[in-house]
């Protein structure tokens, strides 16, 4: 005889079945987990069926945080290098030139993955400072950085990393 519990689990979407399933594992009830399972629906089910659009656009923004970030360490390194070069030779070494260089492609680098981000995100009808900002935000150091080269060109390759991953 079907209870009320039948009736409501009967009603569940695969990825509620799936939630529920795993709820069950958690409170180590395999009974439980085994009959939800034995008792879904046979159907094919697809990624789509699963797909969750902010949560999809934080893990995007997690990946071109740590981009950014990391391009924004490698822009100060640079400049830490050229000013010790400075200190140390003087301004007639010939290293100066090419640490500020590196410092600057960084920094455009760092600009160039943002405007990535921010257009994939923003593709998605998402706002991508908010989604940012809910994923604890850049650095002053980065946002700095993404605002000093507001200019530069999405970079074609984040830009079909971070849409591969935003897409269901």
């Amino acid at each position: 005889m079907n209870g009320v519990s039948d009736r409501l689990l009967s009603n569940l979407n695969p990825a509620q079945r799936c939630s529920a399933i795993f709820s069950a594992l958690c409170r180590e009830d395999s009974t439980e987990a085994h009959r939800l399972a034995d008792t879904a629906p046979t159907g094919t089910y697809v990624a789509a069926d699963f797909y969750n659009p902010f949560t999809r656009a934080m893990l995007v923004a997690a990946l071109a945080r740590g981009d950014i970030e990391q391009a924004t360490a490698s822009e100060w390194a640079n400049r830490c290098f050229w000013a010790t070069r400075l200190h140390v030779a003087g301004r007639n070494d010939e290293t100066l030139d090419a640490f500020w260089s590196a410092a600057q492609y960084h920094r455009t680098r760092a600009g160039s993955l943002w405007a990535s981000y921010a257009q994939v995100v923003t593709d998605a009808g998402l706002d991508p400072g908010e989604v940012m900002r809910s994923m604890g935000g850049l650095s002053k150091l980065a946002q700095e950085s993404v605002d000093a080269s507001a200019e530069a060109e999405p970079c074609p390759d984040a830009l079909a990393l971070y849409a591969a991953m935003l897409s269901p």
